[in-house]
C-alpha cells in the first residue's frame, strides 16, 4: 500500500482542516488528531527546536504526551551531519523521514528513541517542516509504530498525504503568523490612528522591511528618503546614508537606546529618523509563532524633523494627503506668513489662499494657526526621541 484512497471531497476537506488548524487557538491540534484517526497506532505532535534541542511537544493528535520535556539532538546522519545541522537546513515544506537519514543502530542508541520513541511503541517517524527563524524552527511530526507490519502500511501512504498537504500547511502558516502581525501592529497603531500619523515604518534588526502605517507607506511609494530595495530591505538615497541605517537597526536590535540619523531629501531639505525597539504584544500569536518570534527584534522607523528646521512639505502630503500647493501654504503659515503675505508671493488672489488655508485646516483637524502649530509640533516630536547634541550635520552612526 503506497497510497492514501481519498475520495475528492474527502481531500478537499482534509486541505480545508489544514487551514482551520493553523489558525486554532493550539495551533494544528485538529488536523493532528485527524492524523491520528487516518493512521490508527502512529503519534502525532508539533515540536520545535532550538540549536541543538528539541523543544516539549506544543500540540498532540493523541492523549499522551510523546515529548514531554527538552531533549538534545545528539544523533549524527548518515552523511555525518547532526541532527541540528540537518534539522536546520531543510526548507519550510519538506517531509523528511528518520529512516532515510539515519543508521539504524545509531537511531537506536539516540536519547530520543531509547527515552521516548521505543517506550511508547514507536520506532521511525516523518517530520513536516512547518516554519523556522534564525536557530528555531518547528516541525509536525509522525511517529511510526515499531510493529514491522504496521510500519509497511503506514509509512509510505502517510508520506505520500504529506507531500501533498505540505504546500497548505506552509501556506496556512504564512496566513496564520500574517494575522497575527496584524493584530500586533494594530496594539501598536491604536494609539496614533486617533491623533496624527507621523509616518512608520517596521522593520527587524537587518533591515527586512515588515509593514508601515499610512503615512509609512506613503513615503515607500514616494521613494525619498525612504526605499525599499529589490530584496525587501529598507535603504536610503545615498550609500552612505544606507550604511548607516543599518548599522543603527542593529544597534536598536542590540538594545542600545534610541538611534537616530538626519538624511537629506532629493530637494536637500532635511528630515531626522529616529529608530526605537518595536515589542508588541504576542498574546494573540499561537505558542509555535510565540517560540518562534517572541525574541525577534524589530525595529520602528519614525520619520520627522529637528527643532527649528522648517516643516518638510512631503511630509505633509504623506501625514495628511495634502497637494502639493496645500503643504506649501501649510509650511508658509508654519514660517508665519499671513493669507495676505502668501498670495501676494505666490500670484494668487486672497480669496483662493483663504479657501486653501480652510482646506488645510480641514485637512490637519484644527481651526487655527495656533491650532496648527500644536498639531504639527508632532514631526519634530522625533528630533526629541533621542540625544541630537551631536552636530546638526549629521548625528553620529555607529
Amino acid at each position: 500500500m503506497t497510497t492514501v484512497d481519498l475520495s475528492p471531497e474527502d481531500l478537499s476537506g482534509l486541505v480545508g482542516l489544514v487551514y482551520d488548524s493553523a489558525f486554532e487557538e493550539v495551533q494544528w491540534k485538529s488536523f493532528l488528531r485527524r492524523m491520528c484517526q487516518m493512521f490508527p497506532g502512529i503519534g502525532a505532535v508539533a515540536w520545535g527546536y532550538e540549536g541543538d534541542y528539541m523543544f516539549p511537544e506544543y500540540a498532540r493528535g493523541g492523549e499522551e504526551a510523546i515529548f514531554p520535556e527538552v531533549a538534545l539532538m545528539e544523533m549524527r546522519t548518515l552523511t555525518n551531519q547532526t541532527t541540528s545541522e540537518i534539522t536546520k537546513v531543510i526548507p519550510n515544506g519538506y517531509v523528511s523521514r528518520t529512516k532515510l537519514h539515519f543508521e539504524e543502530a545509531e537511531w537506536r542508541r539516540s536519547t530520543i528513541y531509547r527515552e521516548y520513541l521505543g517506550p511508547a511503541g514507536f520506532f521511525h517517524s516523518l517530520h513536516l517542516k512547518v516554519g523556522h527563524n534564525g536557530d528555531r524552527g518547528a516541525y509536525l511530526a509522525f511517529s511510526i509504530p515499531e510493529d514491522k507490519a504496521l510500519e509497511e502500511q503506514i509509512h509510505d501512504p502517510l508520506f505520500n498525504l504529506l507531500k501533498l498537504l505540505s504546500p497548505h500547511v506552509v501556506r496556512a502558516c504564512q496566513l496564520a503568523r500574517a494575522l497575527a502581525m496584524a493584530k500586533r501592529a494594530a496594539e501598536v497603531f491604536g494609539g496614533f490612528l486617533d491623533g496624527i500619523l507621523i509616518p512608520m515604518l517596521v522593520s527587524d534588526d537587518k533591515g527586512y522591511f515588515l509593514f508601515a502605517n499610512a503615512a509609512g507607506r506613503r513615503v515607500l511609494e514616494r521613494s525619498d528618503p525612504l526605499l525599499l530595495t529589490a530584496n525587501g530591505t529598507l535603504s536610503l538615497n545615498n550609500a552612505s546614508d544606507s550604511r548607516a541605517l543599518q548599522r543603527q537597526l542593529l544597534a536598536v536590535g542590540n538594545d542600545r537606546p534610541v538611534e537616530g540619523l538626519k538624511v537629506e531629501t532629493k530637494d536637500g531639505s532635511p528630515l531626522l529618523l529616529a529608530l526605537t525597539p518595536f515589542r508588541p504584544s504576542m498574546s494573540e500569536a499561537s505558542k509555535i509563532d510565540r517560540h518562534l518570534l517572541e525574541d525577534e527584534q524589530l525595529c520602528a522607523v519614525f520619520v520627522g524633523q529637528a527643532e527649528g528646521d522648517a516643516i518638510n512639505t512631503k511630509l505633509l502630503e504623506d501625514v495628511f494627503d495634502m497637494t502639493p500647493r496645500e503643504a506649501e501654504i501649510c509650511s508658509n503659515l508654519m514660517q508665519g506668513a499671513s493669507a495676505a503675505e502668501i498670495a501676494q508671493a505666490s500670484g494668487r488672489s486672497l480669496k483662493t489662499v483663504r479657501n486653501q488655508i480652510q482646506v488645510v485646516y480641514e485637512k490637519v483637524g484644527v481651526s487655527s494657526n495656533v491650532a496648527l502649530m500644536d498639531a504639527l509640533s508632532v514631526f519634530r516630536s522625533v528630533g526629541g526621541m533621542f540625544n541630537n547634541d551631536a552636530p546638526a550635520e549629521r548625528l553620529p552612526s555607529v
